[in-house]
């Protein structure tokens, strides 16, 4: 399934179960959460990304089994050695300001799913990291809608390949538990 379908089978679960996150963040707050935080267990980021919502029936047991294979994968691509991942968003095909929320949306996400909160916090980070997540933290603060130009769609795929490289450089640098535990 491409990266495009992918991101549209999950928008669609969240929506039906009402979820107030969307694809985009709830993949940053799990990227994040995989890279940084001391609990990565499956259950407790889905009952972030559907914090305040009761899903009951088909559309919940669908939205859990998209939800949990999408926290499987994720977990595989960011331990690949090849450097797989990728930051789950819309198609090209999307409208650049639709693409570029939904990337504002996936670093607030990861932001909020390492825990990070101010820039600098943690002076025992290396220099590279702590700019690395306040670079996130500005991309996450987008609001302006671009123009939809060829200058403006390479500024986009730049971004989007130095949000992933960030991820990467976070990663190897944050101290992380092993991905896929999953503790009770």
């Amino acid at each position: 399934m491409s990266g495009g379908e992918r991101y549209d089978g999950i928008a669609e679960a969240l929506e039906a179960v009402g979820a107030h996150t969307g694809a985009a963040e709830a993949h940053g707050m799990l990227t994040g959460m995989l890279t940084g935080a001391s609990d990565t267990s499956q259950a407790r980021w889905i009952a972030e990304v559907l914090a305040d919502t009761e899903p009951r029936g088909e559309a919940a047991r669908a939205c859990l089994e998209t939800l949990a294979l999408l926290y499987d994968e994720t977990a595989a691509a960011l331990a690949d050695e090849e450097l797989t991942f990728e930051p789950l968003l819309p198609t090209e095909e999307a409208a650049l300001p639709e693409r570029a929320r939904a990337l504002a949306g996936w670093c607030g996400g990861f932001l909020f799913g390492i825990g990070y909160t101010e820039p600098g916090e943690d002076a025992s980070l290396p220099s590279q990291v702590r700019e690395a997540l306040t670079d996130l933290a500005e991309i996450a603060r987008v609001a302006a809608e671009p123009e939809e130009g060829e200058e403006d769609e390479e500024a986009y795929a730049e971004l989007l390949e130095y949000v992933r490289v960030a991820v990467l450089l976070c990663r190897e640098h944050l101290s992380h538990p092993t991905i896929g535990a999953d503790p009770q």
